[in-house]
C-alpha cells in the first residue's frame, strides 16, 4: 500500500487508496461508539498511515455539530410530505454532505472532487434517504420511534421490499436471530437500570416479548438449536467467556464450553452437532472456530492472517459462508464443510455478513447499505455451488458489526436487521 499522507503527499493517494479509505470509514461508521476503534485497528491491521487517514476522517466526523451529524436521518425529511424535504430540512442533508467533502479534503486534496461524488460513503447517504422516503410512503407507522427504544440504533422487521412490518422496542440490540419455525426473534439487549446485555425473546405472532436471562454476564449473540427448544449465548465468565445454553421457555442453563474472552456465536449446525464462533485472534483479526456440543476443544475452521467473520452453515450442511478481507476489502465467500478446500467467490466487488434461507436456495449478503439476495445450489456436496445473478432488495441503515446484526426468516419473507435511527 501507499504511505500515509502529508500536506507534501496527497499526489500518493491514488483511486485504489480513496477505496480502501472510504470502504474502511463507511464500515466504521455504521459500528458504535464503543467498538469504531477496534473495528478501524483490525480493518487497517498493521497499516499505520492507513489507520491515519481514516481516523483523521472521523475525528472530522466527530467534530462536527451534533444538529448536523447525530440527527436520526428520518427526520431530515418532512413526513408529511416524504419526496419534497423541507428548505431547513434541505440544508441539513447538505450540510452533512459538505462535512464528508470538507472531511476528505483535508485528507485527499484535489483528489477529493474526483472520487468523492461516487463514493460508498456517499452512496450510503443516497440509498438511505432513498430509502426513507419509499418508507414513509408505504408505512405510516414508521414515522415514529418505538416507544421503549432509545439510542441510535433500533430493531425492525422488515419485508423483502425493506417496508416496515414490525418495530420492536430494545435498547442497544444486537444479533437478532429467527427460530426455526420463523415465529419468534431472540437477540441481545440491555435492560432498565443495567449496562450490560440480556437475551431476548419477541413472538411474532402475538406480540409479547420476554426476558430470557437476568444477570450481570452480558449475554450477547444468542442462537436457536435446530429444534428451536434451546438458546445458547455468549456470556461473561471469570476466565473468559462461557458459551452456555438455555431452555428457550426459561428454566436453567449450562455451560457447554469455554473461551477466551474475545468470542462470540454465529450460528448452531443444523444436525446439533456443533456451533459457530467467531474469536477474537489477537493481532487485529478474528478467526472462525467450530465448537462441539458436547463442550469438547473446539477446532479452527477458517484461521488465516487475514480477517474471517460471520460464519454461518447452509440448511444442508454441506456449506459455510462468511466474510473474509483476503482480497483487500470484504467479501463474501462460501466453503465446504467439515473441511474447507471448495471455496468459491459470492460476492461481486464487496460484501459482508451472509445468511442463507432456510431452504438453502438463496444467500443474503449486504455492499453497504444495500441487502443483496442470490441464488445459489449448494446440494452438491463437494462441488461448486452454482451461483445465479445477484439482485439488491432494498436499503436500509444497517449496523454493521463483526456479526451479523441481521437475520432473514427460513421462507425468506421478513428479514429481522438492526440499523441506525
Amino acid at each position: 500500500m501507499t504511505r500515509g499522507m502529508t500536506a507534501a503527499s496527497t499526489s500518493t493517494m491514488t483511486p485504489e487508496r480513496w477505496r480502501a479509505v472510504d470502504r474502511i470509514l463507511q464500515g466504521a461508521l455504521t459500528c458504535s461508539r464503543d467498538h469504531r476503534d477496534e473495528f478501524v485497528a483490525q480493518s487497517c491491521g498493521d497499516d499505520v498511515s492507513l489507520t491515519k487517514e481514516v481516523s483523521s476522517l472521523l475525528a472530522a466526523y466527530d467534530a462536527t455539530p451534533a444538529e448536523f451529524l447525530e440527527r436520526p436521518a428520518a427526520d431530515e425529511h418532512d413526513v408529511s410530505s416524504p419526496t419534497t424535504p423541507s428548505a431547513a430540512h434541505k440544508r441539513m442533508v447538505s450540510a452533512r454532505f459538505l462535512i464528508y467533502a470538507v472531511a476528505a479534503s483535508i485528507v485527499l486534496g484535489t483528489m477529493a472532487g474526483w472520487n468523492l461524488a461516487h463514493s460508498a460513503t456517499i452512496e450510503r447517504w443516497r440509498g438511505t434517504l432513498r430509502a426513507i422516503r419509499q418508507q414513509a410512503n408505504a408505512n405510516t407507522a414508521s414515522r415514529t420511534a418505538v416507544s421503549g427504544a432509545s439510542g441510535d440504533l433500533s430493531l425492525v422487521v422488515l419485508d423483502r421490499d425493506g417496508q416496515v412490518v414490525r418495530e420492536i422496542a430494545a435498547k442497544r440490540p444486537g444479533t437478532p436471530r429467527f427460530s426455526p419455525d420463523g415465529r419468534r426473534i431472540a437477540y441481545g439487549a440491555i435492560g432498565e437500570s443495567r449496562g450490560t446485555s440480556d437475551i431476548w425473546i419477541s413472538d411474532l405472532d402475538g406480540g409479547a416479548t420476554r426476558r430470557l436471562t437476568n444477570d450481570d454476564a452480558d449475554n450477547t449473540t444468542p442462537q436457536w438449536s435446530p429444534d428451536g427448544g434451546t438458546l445458547a449465548y455468549s456470556a461473561n465468565a471469570s476466565d473468559g467467556r462461557d458459551i452456555v445454553a438455555q431452555w428457550a421457555g426459561g428454566g436453567g442453563t449450562r455451560v457447554l464450553a469455554s473461551g477466551p474472552s474475545g468470542q462470540s456465536l454465529t450460528d448452531w449446525l443444523h444436525d446439533g452437532s456443533a456451533l459457530l464462533v467467531s474469536e477474537d485472534a489477537g493481532g487485529r483479526h478474528r478467526n472462525i472456530l467450530v465448537q462441539p456440543a458436547d463442550g469438547t476443544p473446539s477446532r479452527p475452521y477458517a484461521a488465516t492472517r487475514a480477517q474471517e467473520t460471520a460464519g454461518r452453515i447452509s440448511p444442508h450442511t454441506h456449506w459455510i459462508a462468511y466474510t473474509s478481507n483476503e482480497s483487500g476489502r470484504d467479501e463474501v465467500y462460501v466453503d465446504t464443510y467439515p473441511q474447507p478446500g471448495v471455496r468459491a467467490l459470492v460476492s461481486q466487488g464487496g460484501g459482508v455478513d451472509p445468511v442463507w434461507r432456510g431452504d438453502g436456495r438463496e444467500l443474503y449478503y449486504w455492499r453497504g447499505d444495500a441487502l443483496i439476495a442470490v441464488p445459489i445450489d449448494g446440494s452438491r456436496g463437494g462441488q461448486p455451488p452454482i451461483l445465479g445473478v445477484e439482485r439488491p432488495l432494498f436499503h436500509s441503515g444497517y449496523e454493521h458489526s463483526f456479526n451479523s446484526m441481521y437475520d432473514v426468516s427460513p421462507d425468506g419473507r421478513r428479514i429481522a436487521i438492526v440499523r441506525r435511527r
